[in-house]
């Protein structure tokens, strides 16, 4: 690992080294997976049978060495991704002309191949997305910027391979391969990433009211801090009594309906440290903010209302409860709270409805534990996350439809870019020439062409790579012949470029009049290309050819208009996770719903009533411009402890200062 050079270098390190190193433990695995499908005759296709067999064979034979290339190939390229990072982001229109044709195949077979594990993972990326964004102090951090994209790792297994095979036939067989369950194992290396960049304190990025609500909390955290100071050395220490806790711990299960400040007027004589009547005169601003909180609803107010005295119980023992927004207990509240927010927005309310039954399961397992109230409040937490994750599994399968249609969308979208961009390339390097007929062609015609390769390219391995192909000897097709080999050159390949021509065509059906105008016109350029006057003389094609390079590279190198700088409404739309809140004004009125699913490369979200029933989807583009005009906003809910915690907090500094002015 080479030496960091600032903490932002130390911390990328660290991440290269843990996705290597969960990766090599899998790399065995993987390789005898992989020569396992290699030896199996209905895994390809047929054809290259012997060069699939020499593979198989010499992968399960060598493996050892091929897992030294690939975990190599692999720390290679996330170094690189990284690295082409910094120091800004790039326009990709800006490096579009000077991609080689075979490298930007190689781009979209890989991404083709990636997809699968790029929708499996979608949540994983976005976190992580997210997260590398605020380490690169970035608005945005785009998903095909992300250096620990699954093409990333596609693309090192395909480099490790061409290295480990002598045989150039045996090149292409890896790709088709991998599938899910033939591939590394995402899930725990997109985890641990998360997990590095969590634990350094790297979080997702916060928009503006975020920023003040933490500037806040430190302020609320300071406070607290001076209001335990005098009984505990620091916050997270032990501070109840053993004769309070013992009393507590005696009281009926029933009593923790009861207001804590009639708990506090009970409590034996002499049992309060001042330490413990903060701790109770602070949970009972917690509790009167539930009681208060007409957007709560109303059941599960009474629900949160049975919690109060196991929440008492782990407070005083850990005075961790006032700092932690994980501590067990202020969890407990929190989801408590925060499914009771959403229960109170949906139409109806079924008593019935699995999540409500969790609740109650989780608040029973609470109240029965007694003196371990804060293991009891753990397992409560556990049990309550579980429902909630059962319960997103259960949305994602009554959205199937919707998601189906919209991954579909999203695919044709980036298939149609990919396409456009392919012939843009082309068209950018002079290469049809001052044929306009193949341009306008290429640019209308062709580029259905394209995208439907592109669409079908996970089915039918080698469609982009036969459309491409055809372009490309389309495009040579007529630029002019310098001599009678390049004539007779072109007279012996017409017929298999016209066949591939008409049956690509075929298939997107294109078959009005307007196809054998063009294909007359072609006839004509290539008959006038056949019937070209004398060779021309060396110097002329000396000439010709450097005024075609001067060309091609003054296209090349003419400025690209730079990517506009993400907005505020388009970092929101970026920075929406699953499960959040937003409210869309309407002519019928105000409506809110929740985000049940965002598409894998983030251009399409769907959104329900709460109720696994799609309300409706919207774009990337059409969200931020709903945000950015006023009739969308993004309900973003501060945590129950915490805005009873800031309100108590202010209500002293009141206090406080009435006391001075006194």
């Amino acid at each position: 690992m080479p030496p960091a050079v600032s903490p932002r270098h130390a911390l990328l390190e660290e991440l290269i080294a843990s996705a290597v190193g969960i990766a090599g433990d899998q790399m065995r695995a993987l390789a005898t997976s992989l020569a396992a499908a290699l030896l199996d005759g209905s895994a390809l296709a047929e054809g290259a049978v012997q060069a699939r067999l020499r593979a198989g064979n010499l992968l399960r034979e060598h493996h050892f060495a091929f897992l030294h290339l690939a975990s190599a190939a692999l720390e290679r390229e996330l170094r690189r991704a990284i690295a082409q990072l910094a120091p800004a982001p790039v326009a990709v229109t800006a490096e579009l002309a000077l991609v080689p044709y075979d490298e930007m195949e190689q781009q979209v077979t890989l991404a083709a191949v990636a997809r699968p594990f790029e929708a499996a993972h979608a949540d994983a990326l976005a976190a992580l997305d997210a997260r590398l964004a605020a380490l690169l102090e970035r608005p945005v951090l785009r998903a095909r910027q992300n250096p620990f994209r699954p093409e990333v790792f596609v693309s090192a297994l395909q480099q490790a391979w061409a290295g480990f095979q002598p045989d150039a036939a045996a090149a292409p067989l890896l790709l088709p391969l991998l599938r899910p369950g033939r591939f590394f194992d995402l899930a725990p290396i997109l985890d641990a990433l998360n997990l590095i960049l969590e634990r350094a304190g790297v979080t997702v990025p916060a928009r503006a009211d975020s920023a003040a609500r933490s500037s806040g909390d430190a302020e609320v955290a300071h406070v607290l801090r001076r209001l335990f100071a005098p009984a505990a050395g620091h916050a997270g220490g032990t501070a109840v009594t053993r004769p309070l806790q013992a009393w507590l711990a005696g009281l009926p299960r029933a009593a923790g309906s009861a207001r804590l400040q009639a708990l506090k007027a009970q409590a034996p004589a002499g049992s309060l440290s001042r330490a413990d009547e903060t701790t109770i005169d602070l949970l009972g601003a917690v509790f009167d903010t539930v009681a208060a909180d007409g957007d709560i609803a109303a059941d599960i107010r009474d629900l949160i209302h049975l919690v109060q005295l196991p929440v008492l119980q782990a407070a005083l023992a850990d005075q961790g409860f006032f700092f932690e927004a994980e501590h067990p207990a202020r969890r407990l509240l929190d989801l408590l709270s925060r499914l009771g927010w959403e229960r109170a927005q949906r139409a109806s309310a079924d008593p019935q409805d699995p999540l409500l039954l969790a609740m109650r399961r989780s608040v029973a397992t609470a109240a029965a534990g007694g003196a371990a109230s804060d293991q009891a409040c753990a397992q409560a937490v556990a049990q309550l996350e579980a429902s909630l994750r059962a319960d997103d599994a259960a949305t994602e399968a009554a959205l199937a439809g919707p998601v189906a249609a919209a991954l579909r969308q999203e695919r044709r979208a980036e298939a149609a870019q990919a396409a456009r961009a392919a012939v843009a390339q082309r068209l950018a390097a002079g290469e049809a020439g001052a044929n306009a007929v193949v341009a306008g062609f290429l640019q209308t015609r062709w580029t259905d062409v394209l995208t439907l390769a592109h669409t079908v390219e996970e089915r039918k391995p080698g469609a982009v790579r036969d459309a491409t192909r055809a372009m490309d000897e389309l495009l040579w097709s007529v630029q002019p012949k310098q001599d009678a080999d390049e004539r007779r050159r072109l007279i012996g390949r017409l017929p298999a470029l016209l066949a591939v021509l008409n049956r690509w065509l075929d298939v997107i059906r294109w078959q009005d009049a307007e196809r054998l105008r063009f294909f007359a016109e072609l006839a004509e350029c290539h008959a006038s290309l056949v019937r070209a006057p004398l060779d021309l003389t060396p110097a002329r094609k000396a000439t010709l050819a450097l005024e075609a390079t001067r060309l091609a590279a003054r296209r090349r190198q003419e400025p690209a208009v730079p990517e506009p700088p993400a907005d505020a409404a388009a970092q929101a739309v970026a920075a929406l996770a699953r499960g959040a809140w937003l409210e869309f004004a309407r002519a019928e009125g105000r409506r809110r719903v929740k985000l049940a699913w965002i598409s894998p490369l983030r251009t399409l979200y769907i959104f329900s009533n709460g109720a696994r029933e799609e309300a409706f989807s919207l774009a990337a583009d059409e969200l931020a411009r709903h945000l950015r005009d006023g009739s969308a906003a993004v309900l973003a809910a501060e945590p129950l402890v915490a805005r009873a915690l800031g309100r108590a907090v202010r209500e002293l500094a009141a206090n406080d200062a009435g006391e001075c002015a006194a």
